[in-house]
């Protein structure tokens, strides 16, 4: 069973995505991002291919992709290359507790802007908050 939240409605917000298949992560993060970032609508997916067919629909609306690295079905590597294939324009953030540091494919997509930001886990939702505000500011003035 795949569960996501979509708090979206016809709005003019743009979309801020957190995919990870830990239910808690996802509520978790939704939770401080929502109340702490206004103008956004923030949506939580822990099927990564479900995410991946909702940007498809949507990928003029989003803002940001927030990808755990480690997935079942599809990692956060490959689904954040997918998306910047769909949309270049759109932020990510690839969020991982393991170390990929020296991984080359990793380096790769750093360098080509498939990742925007890396996030080491655990992150307090302070810092989180802050870098999700800076990724959305980055594309609004793109």
């Amino acid at each position: 069973m795949s569960w996501y939240n979509l708090d979206v409605v016809a709005t003019s917000k743009k979309i801020v995505s957190i995919v990870d298949c830990e239910i808690d992560i996802t509520e978790l993060f939704h939770y401080a991002i929502s109340t702490s970032i206004q103008g956004v609508s923030v949506i939580t997916f822990n099927d990564p291919v479900i995410a991946l067919e909702h940007f498809k629909d949507n990928n003029k609306n989003y803002a940001l992709v927030i990808s755990d690295l480690r997935m079942p079905k599809l990692n956060g590597l490959e689904l954040l290359k997918k998306i910047k294939q769909i949309n270049p324009s759109v932020r990510t953030i690839l969020i991982s507790a393991y170390e990929i540091d020296d991984d080359p494919l990793f380096q790769n997509y750093m360098k080509q802007g498939i990742i925007n930001l890396f996030v080491k886990k655990p992150i307090g939702l302070p810092e989180l908050c802050q870098e999700v505000s800076n990724q959305v500011q980055d594309y609004q003035s793109a």
